[in-house]
């Protein structure tokens, strides 16, 4: 452990990745509302259910 919260580097890379999926989960969805693509929401709804599912999994 590296920092007296007790969180290992690994834990702030998956922090990390979970928030770049949800952020891009935001942009495409986003994207897809305004260009009214049903593909582009889906995808979007995925990158989101993946960032939960990465959070629900990975407890330190």
């Amino acid at each position: 452990m590296t920092r007296s919260d007790g969180r290992m580097p690994a834990d702030h890379t998956v922090r990390r990745r979970s928030l770049g999926l949800a952020a891009g989960a935001v942009l495409i969805s986003a994207l897809g509302a305004t260009t009214d693509n049903l593909w582009l929401l889906g995808i979007g709804s995925w990158l989101l259910i993946t960032a939960v599912l990465l959070e629900l999994v990975y407890r330190p």
